[in-house]
């Protein structure tokens, strides 16, 4: 049960899959570069809104404290005698 492929047919094959890969990454290269100008248009955009900049952040501000926020562990009083 083995195969016999002469020199030709071997590299045909050897052919055909170099293709099929390098279409392959083409495709994930295309890809990739849609959703980096997505990115650039985005950046732009935030760039050149002032209202843009302060939505986003907003959202980075609230992300941060959803992320790290916590309760107040000590109290804020305004009688200064406590310090020594």
């Amino acid at each position: 049960s083995k195969y016999y492929l002469t020199e030709q047919q071997a590299q045909a094959i050897l052919d055909l899959r170099l293709q099929k890969l390098t279409g392959l990454e083409h495709e994930k290269l295309l890809d990739e570069y849609k959703e980096l100008l997505e990115q650039i248009a985005e950046l732009l955009h935030i760039l050149g809104s002032a209202d843009r900049l302060m939505e986003v952040i907003r959202e980075e501000l609230e992300l941060i404290r959803d992320q790290f926020g916590d309760e107040r562990r000590t109290e804020i009083t305004a009688n200064s005698a406590d310090i020594n």
